[in-house]
């Protein structure tokens, strides 16, 4: 009888253990089901331009005739253009805030002869003063985008280009200008700080 009663008392204890253990888990369970809800109520960066930008490959362009997608870029796939025969790369993006966005891009730009595209934001760019007259590169590398303005080949005036842009969906047109430019992907991102002039 004593003994029965030793192991009636000993399952007890364990039952009591492992109510309490469960019920130490509980509020456990609890936070880390709210700190998973948190974590999965947050939306992920490239639902609009984050701090960093947001990149897009060439291949993300609807393109039209004469642009055309090779391997990873696309070009100009004829002579030099006019603003109305160069085709287009429609780029769609959206920014979460206002502000001011430049555009970096990965281009290869041969010589003087090849090194230009026309480039605006929310509509068809235009001519002379939205072409984007890239500094020479040796293969691909990273240029800003800028505008010559009422400047030169070799003096743009808006260098970089900053655009200005409300919250919501926008459209980044390239136009071709000149032949064997290739853009390999680009950027969109906030603008940098002014620098200062120097003295």
């Amino acid at each position: 009888m004593l003994f029965r009663r030793r192991r009636r008392n000993k399952a007890m204890k364990q039952f009591s253990s492992i109510v309490l253990a469960c019920a130490l888990a509980i509020p456990a369970l609890a936070q880390d089901a709210t700190t998973n809800a948190v974590t999965d109520s947050i939306k992920p960066a490239d639902a609009g331009v984050p701090a960093s930008g947001q990149s897009f490959p060439a291949s993300a362009a609807a393109l039209t005739a004469p642009l055309v997608l090779t391997n990873d870029y696309f070009s100009l796939a004829a002579e030099q253009q006019e603003l109305a025969g160069g085709g287009k790369a429609v780029f769609n993006f959206t920014v979460t805030n206002a502000g001011n966005y430049q555009i970096e891009a990965m281009v290869n730009a041969p010589d003087e002869a090849s090194n230009s595209f026309f480039v605006n934001i929310d509509a068809q760019p235009t001519d002379p003063d939205m072409i984007w007259d890239i500094e020479v590169t040796s293969g691909f590398e990273k240029r800003l985008v800028n505008w010559r303005g009422n400047g030169d080949a070799n003096t743009d005036q808006f260098t970089p280009k900053s655009f200005k842009l409300e919250p919501g969906a926008h459209t980044l047109v390239i136009v071709g200008r000149e032949p064997d430019v290739r853009l390999k992907s680009l950027t969109i991102r906030p603008a940098l700080p002014a620098q200062p002039a120097s003295p």
